[in-house]
């Protein structure tokens, strides 16, 4: 489908120039959008105004000299950017699978007249009717486990039977959190035979792979500089490769400097807007307090297809069931198409969507049964029979014992449990007193998954004691507070100062990043390889020559201990663990919620420097009050954390919280308004709404 254009085809010459350094630039401490240059001209993407159909033609006509249409026809046969073995065109050369998709870009060096531009294209296209969800019998990714006795579907429904509780909950989570970030885009020059792309990646690997294939380009051809990146969502590891093709693609063609940077609304609507996950749960629970069986659904919406939606599949069945025996599961996990962009997630705390849904049907299972929230909990815990999946959960009794003791929860949930029950009964005393209530919730958090396709356990690290006494770390910048427990984890192994240890951030490009950087510096698993380096250059220093350099990584036996093909065993190389405890009260003329306090308690190996993780921690709880409900933000003044002595290896803290502070809002506040609430975010005009009119039907009584 050929389009009415003025491009400047240029041949991609072979040339090398030798002087030019084959090195990935790992950070330009700058944004891509700061960026300009003499000759830089703008570029925008045409976006389809249908949600499903064909283009039958595209034109533009009379364009001015210096601006610029270039339609999938420009890239040929290589009109894809393959992820995961999964391709995904640039520009639509046909088919059209939902509104907003990209069909052509427009370049120029005044950034209105392109507006003013695609105004005059035009577009003509032959429509199809479109359902909301393609066909739901044919998922695009799907899981399915069963396990315990009852393995056939007639098992499972006998189990929940009259002499057990039969307890169902269905749990919605969707937690967009502004984003006050760089919106994504990419900054390329072609000059002299060289492609050089600043732009905010996450996975230089992929794009500088799918770079080469499109435009035919050679390794040293390709100059990757990454500028300061917006946060780890999957759209934005893999989508931004789509924007720096298309940047490049009008770098190449015009020889020009060419900038594209995404509106606020872009970035938002295409990158890093989620989906709701729905996950329902059906417990049956002996008059004991232990689960019999659970089954657990989780439907998602992967928006038009998803690499990363087999893994997030994984990520949420593995947590469906958090770290509870239960001796009969069965787990069925599904994601669908839709006619809609593709949906971002973030791969690394998916999971807490599962545990919003597992940790508010354990204190519906408290409400119903009349257990205490810790009962009910290590009545579940640790039973001893064969489970699908096992973690690395030590001191759990412990952690809720310190629970107990400190914050007085037992007392205090009867206690605002009997007031919600006296306020249904007597609901003309609903406003002498505040509405007051409690949640428990908690969680794991796994650290290098074993059974990703994605990340493969691939993390490295690398260090070399040098001659001069000086260590020299090589490893993608981490934070502050990570080098900082990286150089003191060194110097007490390697027995030198602090100061005496160097990072070194610069990667040849034929060296293996092919894993994306925020998983590649997970903290947890490059701080354990660094100290392995370490132990091993500390063991041959004295008998050896220097520089030493050792590399680490995982192990071939490490990673047997999860079994892909069967979905079982130890599915994370390490995990942390957390509890949270939130109290809060709503105002009875107001109804504006109040936070008195959080408490946390947090198992995550030895902790290098205590305050800085309870200031992480402190400033973690602070960030998830804030996306819990709709147009308001809550805060806490009364924060308290503690954490498990431990002599193990550091684990990850980043991510607990927002894995469990969910659930243990939404309890609270389920017990303080005596309604369920089972979305998150939560829309205060709901309880309201529900509230006023129970209300009000007793006065007009």
């Amino acid at each position: 489908m050929p389009a009415k254009k003025n491009t400047a085809d240029k041949k991609i010459s072979k040339t090398v120039k030798k002087d030019i350094p084959q090195l990935y630039s790992p950070l330009l401490k700058t944004y891509f959008s700061d960026l300009t240059s003499a000759n830089m001209i703008y570029t925008k993407i045409v976006r389809s105004p249908i949600t499903k159909g064909r283009i039958k033609s595209l034109t533009l006509e009379d364009i001015p000299e210096g601006y610029f249409l270039f339609t999938a026809a420009d890239f040929g046969e290589e009109n894809y950017v393959e992820t995961l073995d999964i391709q995904t065109e640039i520009l639509a050369s046909s088919e059209i699978y939902y509104k907003g998709q990209p069909i052509a870009l427009l370049a120029g060096p005044v950034f209105t007249d392109l507006l003013d531009l695609e105004k005059n294209i035009k577009m003509e296209f032959e429509k199809d009717p479109a359902s909301k969800i393609k066909e739901k019998e044919y998922p695009y990714a799907q899981r399915f486990i069963r396990n315990g006795k009852a393995q056939k579907p007639e098992e499972f429904t006998k189990l929940f039977s009259k002499k057990n509780y039969d307890i169902k909950g269905t749990w919605t989570s969707v937690l967009n959190a502004p984003s006050c970030n760089e919106a994504n885009g990419a900054f390329c020059t072609f000059d002299k035979n060289i492609l050089t792309i600043s732009t905010p990646t996450q996975w230089p690997k992929h794009l500088q792979e799918n770079i080469k294939r499109i435009f035919n380009l050679k390794t040293e051809e390709v100059f990757i500089r990454k500028t300061i990146s917006s946060g780890p969502h999957t759209n934005t590891i893999w989508q931004n490769t789509v924007i720096a093709v298309m940047a490049s693609l009008v770098a190449i063609k015009t020889g020009k400097t060419a900038q594209l940077v995404l509106s606020r609304e872009e970035h938002f609507e295409y990158l890093i807007k989620k989906s709701p996950i729905s996950i329902k749960i059906r417990s049956a629970v002996k008059k004991d307090g232990i689960i019999e069986a659970v089954q657990v659904l989780i439907e998602l919406d992967s928006g038009y297809h998803n690499p990363f939606a087999a893994e997030i599949l994984d990520r949420l069945v593995i947590a469906a069931n958090n770290i509870y025996s239960v001796r009969n599961i069965e787990i069925i996990a599904k994601a669908y198409e839709s006619y809609t962009p593709p949906v971002s997630f973030n791969i690394e705390c998916i999971d807490s969507q599962a545990f919003f849904a597992i940790e508010n049907q354990m204190q519906k299972i408290c409400n119903v049964t009349g257990f205490l929230p810790d009962e009910l909990r290590m009545k579940n815990f640790e039973r001893k029979f064969s489970l699908p999946f096992t973690f690395t959960n030590e001191k759990v009794r412990e952690a809720f014992s310190a629970i107990e003791k400190m914050y007085d929860v037992n007392r205090k949930f009867i206690s605002y449990r009997m007031e919600s029950k006296n306020r249904k009964i007597d609901i003309k005393n609903l406003h002498n007193f505040p509405l007051r209530g409690i949640g428990v919730a908690c969680g794991f958090n796994g650290i290098g998954y074993f059974g990703s396709n994605i990340f493969a356990c691939n993390q490295k690290m690398e260090a070399t004691l040098e001659s001069d006494g000086t260590l020299e770390i090589h490893a993608l910048q981490p934070s502050a507070s990570t080098l900082e427990v990286w150089k003191n984890t060194a110097a007490q192994i390697l027995e030198i100062d602090p100061k005496q240890i160097k990072l070194n951030s610069i990667f040849d490009i034929n060296e293996d990043l092919s894993v994306p950087e925020n998983v590649y510096a997970n903290v947890s698993v490059m701080t354990y390889l660094l100290k392995k380096c370490c132990q091993d250059i500390q063991s041959k220093r004295f008998r050896k020559p220097l520089p030493i350099t050792s590399t680490k990584g995982f192990t071939s036996a490490q990673k047997k201990v999860w079994n892909k093909e069967k979905f079982s065993g130890s599915p994370f190389f390490l995990s942390s663990f957390g509890a949270v405890v939130l109290e809060l009260e709503i105002n009875p003329y107001t109804y504006k919620i109040y936070i008195k306090n959080v408490k946390a308690v947090l198992n995550a190996g030895k902790i290098g420097i205590p305050k800085i993780a309870e200031n992480s921690v402190k400033l973690s709880i602070q960030h998830a009050l804030t996306e819990l409900v709709v147009d308001e933000n809550l805060h806490c003044d009364q924060i308290s954390v503690s954490f498990v002595q431990s002599d193990n290896d550091p684990t990850q803290i980043d991510g607990l919280i927002s894995r469990i502070l969910p659930a243990a809002f939404t309890s609270a506040l389920s017990q303080a308004t005596g309604h369920e609430i089972n979305t998150i975010p939560v829309k205060p005009q709901h309880f309201f709404k529900e509230m006023i009119s129970n209300e009000n039907s007793v006065y007009s009584k």
